[in-house]
């Protein structure tokens, strides 16, 4: 005879409602944690004793197009002032040679070859592409333009070329850094996509018609009587006439950026950064140092952060720091074939 104790059915019923109970003192427990890691976390990183921090973490949501996300997160204590100091439009303006002072080249004898090399940094490692043909280099914009971006593998694949690296500056009409429109002045084999019109000078990177490369603060009438066919908005000037240029430091980040030999050559460069493979990235001097050491004598910064993103031969050469891969963008410098 089975003399075990019956639960009763008010047991059953009691020990049913106990584990909803438990589970949502629980929940309580963690919600509570949470707000109190974020509102500390908060509080520490911008208004502790750590000023580099708080600079840091502000200029790398600028640089990522999420700027707008620095009031919340900061329990809107942050003062509109202070992101208004470090906004990136502020450090995109650049040492600017006069259009007279230009000399034209046209670069007609290049060799058609391309090289990547590898460098490693103590906070980044570094992939450099080399482009002896100056002529082969081309803007190309996202054929969504308004709507969204693409990503360089995307706008490689639609302009037929072997090779690209992200370009310039975007807007969004939602503020969520899909690449939709490009900012300044953007012309593509001679045809002005943006900025048609505009006296306003901007931060331009381009290249002449001669294979030439322009940087500088310059409005549409300086590029047309500089025969510039090829350009996006971005900056700053890194080096000018083979001299480094003092800009602003922006902290460590993966990077893009260009320049050019006095023979011709177009050197592209992408850096990784925020923790990929335990590195922090590339200061705007890491990529002057390497500018110089590949014999620039013109050179600018591009578009960075999430948007790095180099693509050769059909393969990706670094990893984007997004985890959902390249991310979009307006515009690309992308190799034709031969």
């Amino acid at each position: 005879m089975d003399r075990r104790p019956q639960r009763t059915s008010r047991g059953r019923e009691s020990g049913r409602k106990e584990k909803p109970r438990r589970r949502r003192r629980w929940l309580g427990v963690l919600v509570a944690t949470a707000l109190y890691a974020f509102v500390s976390s908060s509080l520490l990183v911008f208004h502790g004793p750590f000023p580099a921090l708080r600079t840091y973490v502000i200029d790398t949501l600028d640089e990522t197009r999420h700027g707008y996300l620095l009031r919340p997160l900061s329990l809107y204590t942050l003062p509109e002032s202070v992101i208004s100091n470090h906004a990136l439009s502020g450090s995109l303006v650049s040492d600017t040679l006069p259009i007279s002072d230009i000399v034209s080249r046209d670069f007609n004898n290049a060799d058609n070859s391309i090289h990547l090399y590898t460098y490693h940094g103590n906070t980044f490692t570094a992939y450099i592409l080399v482009v002896d043909n100056p002529k082969r280099v081309r803007v190309a914009v996202t054929k969504y333009i308004g709507e969204r971006g693409e990503t360089v593998p995307q706008l490689v694949q639609d302009a037929g070329a072997v090779a690209g690296i992200n370009g310039g500056a975007f807007a969004d009409n939602n503020q969520q850094g899909t690449g939709a429109v490009p900012l300044g002045i953007t012309i593509v084999n001679g045809r002005v996509v943006t900025g048609a019109g505009s006296s306003t000078k901007y931060p331009e990177i381009g290249f002449t018609s001669g294979g030439q490369m322009i940087a500088g603060d310059y409005s549409l009438a300086d590029l047309e009587k500089l025969h510039v066919t090829q350009a996006l908005s971005f900056g700053p000037v890194l080096v000018l006439n083979g001299q480094p240029v003092q800009v602003p430091d922006q902290g460590l980040n993966p990077r893009t950026a260009i320049g050019q030999t006095a023979d011709g050559k177009v050197i592209m460069v992408v850096t990784d950064g925020r923790g990929q493979f335990g590195h922090l990235g590339a200061s705007m001097a890491d990529i002057t140092a390497i500018m110089l050491q590949y014999h620039a004598v013109i050179a600018a910064d591009l578009d960075g952060g999430s948007s790095t993103t180099m693509v050769y031969n059909g393969r990706m050469v670094n990893t984007p720091v997004d985890l959902t891969g390249a991310r979009s963008v307006a515009t690309a410098f992308v190799v034709t074939p031969n």
